[in-house]
């Protein structure tokens, strides 16, 4: 008798649905585009037609790790005030993108069961990804020297903020 391993991290996502979000990836690529478009520009490099040339590669990354259960990790959410100066275009980039995947799943939902471990295991690769992303572009910043250490200003993307794990 085989006793099956409990669930965790290295399950595989349900298949039905991961391509059920394949087969709606030109949907979701708009829609994300239009969301961001709708989004406040808070830097040059923030603007949208920038942006949207990093989307095909973003869902590259997103299904790939999802198919791939062995390139998930798990890693804490994004910190209280990660962006002291506010901007990072890559805030705003994967907030819409959150949102373009949760209305893209409720899609997925009219036509086959999406269980809750699938919509959080689309969450969490997708805040995995961005607070990688995000991250990085915050340690680039030539503005976080006009901040001393310790001394936050009120982060203009808090309200944009991806959701954290």
């Amino acid at each position: 008798m085989q006793v099956k391993a409990p669930t965790g991290i290295l399950d595989p996502m349900n298949e039905r649905c991961l391509r059920a979000l394949l087969a709606r990836r030109t949907t979701l690529h708009s829609q994300w585009a239009a969301r961001l478009r709708a989004a406040p520009v808070t830097s040059p490099l923030g603007h949208p037609d920038t942006l949207v040339h990093l989307m095909d590669r973003t869902l590259d990354q997103v299904f790939h790790e999802l198919a791939h259960p062995s390139a998930r990790r798990r890693q804490p959410g994004l910190p209280a005030g990660f962006c002291r100066c506010g901007h990072n275009p890559l805030v705003s980039y994967f907030s819409t993108a959150t949102l373009a995947f949760q209305t893209a799943l409720a899609q997925c939902a009219d036509e086959l069961p999406v269980t809750r471990d699938d919509a959080e295991e689309v969450h969490r690769t997708l805040a995995r990804i961005a607070r990688r992303e995000i991250m990085t572009f915050c340690a680039l910043c030539q503005r976080q020297a006009d901040h001393p250490a310790g001394v936050s200003p009120p982060c203009e993307s808090a309200p944009n903020q991806t959701p954290t794990e």
